[in-house]
């Protein structure tokens, strides 16, 4: 089996899990409302801020969702902003790492809110929103690395980290700004 079939199958567990996760826990249709619109401003603010490099309102939405719903609608509302918001950007192989990335920022926020009792505050979120947005971009300079072909290394991963340091950059600093 390649490097790249492991990833990918690794990668469509990630996103299954996840959705069964949702899934079997049976939410209430209040929840599952709360989900779809949550989904749809992620979509929104994906599609608005397009023009953009790297700007996203995404990364907020579904760290907001985990934080506020708890992990599996998080995980929902991330990997469905990015499936859909797709549809207007274009879908290609990094679809399913957009997908499980805003997931994970979904699962990081139900994460901070239980460790902190939700009483972070806005400079808090915003931090937290910040730091998704890096590990989002380590999460996509990865599936380039994987995606595309070539040596699997560290050195090449960090080359491409190199590469996309402004980038990386630019949505961490407008997580940020949006969480403010």
């Amino acid at each position: 089996m390649s490097w790249q079939l492991a990833s990918l199958l690794i990668l469509a567990l990630v996103i299954a899990g996840g959705f069964a996760w949702y899934e079997r826990a049976r939410p209430p249709a209040r929840i599952v409302a709360a989900v779809a619109a949550l989904a749809a401003l992620g979509i929104a603010g994906r599609v608005a801020l397009a023009p953009i490099p790297n700007v996203v309102a995404t990364t907020d939405v579904a760290l907001l969702a985990g934080y506020t719903l708890g992990g599996g609608p998080g995980f929902a509302v991330g990997a469905l902003s990015g499936l859909v918001s797709n549809f207007w950007l274009g879908q290609g192989p990094w679809t399913p790492w957009q997908m499980a990335g805003w997931g994970m920022v979904g699962l990081i926020g139900a994460w901070v809110a239980a460790g902190g009792g939700r009483r972070l505050g806005r400079w808090g979120l915003a931090g937290v929103a910040a730091l998704c947005g890096l590990l989002y971009g380590a999460l996509l300079d990865l599936s380039v690395m994987v995606t595309y072909g070539g040596e699997q290394s560290l050195d090449r991963y960090l080359a491409l980290s190199a590469r996309g340091i402004p980038f990386n950059i630019a949505h961490a600093a407008g997580n940020a700004a949006l969480m403010l």
